[in-house]
């Protein structure tokens, strides 16, 4: 069975470990980058299911990396989830899909953002044996 495969993005490196250890241990594939530049690398050579990403961060921002997945075919559906610090950012991000894209303040419990991911990949299915 193929693992789901996520794309983490953030520059703060600790923030960036504790979401990849927590969503591995739920049994996901976790691609880390520390910038968008890197996270574009990823997506053009991975198969991502859902993108989580910092929206400040130096060389390529988590805006700009957003608007290159939806101009990837493969990506134009994929769940995004923002994360950031900075809460008054919310309302300054183009193009968001309330379908597909949602935002959370980085001081949410990583336990927290598993549950989103599982309930936005699965479903009504998260959480169940079947």
């Amino acid at each position: 069975m193929n693992m789901m495969e996520i794309l983490a993005v953030d520059d703060n490196t600790d923030y960036l470990f504790l979401l990849r250890e927590g969503l591995n241990a739920s049994g996901y594939d976790v691609h880390t980058a520390e910038d968008g530049i890197e996270g574009c690398e990823i997506l053009t050579s991975a198969e991502i299911d859902l993108i989580i990403s910092d929206i400040r961060m130096p060389r390529l921002d988590g805006i700009k990396l957003h608007a290159f997945a939806r101009e990837l075919s493969r990506y134009k559906k994929t769940k995004f989830i923002f994360v950031s610090g900075f809460k008054d950012v919310y309302g300054t991000i183009p193009g968001m899909d309330p379908e597909r894209d949602y935002f959370l303040d980085k001081s949410t419990p990583i336990a927290e953002i598993v549950k989103l991911v599982d309930r936005l990949l699965f479903g009504s299915f998260a959480g169940k044996w079947v």
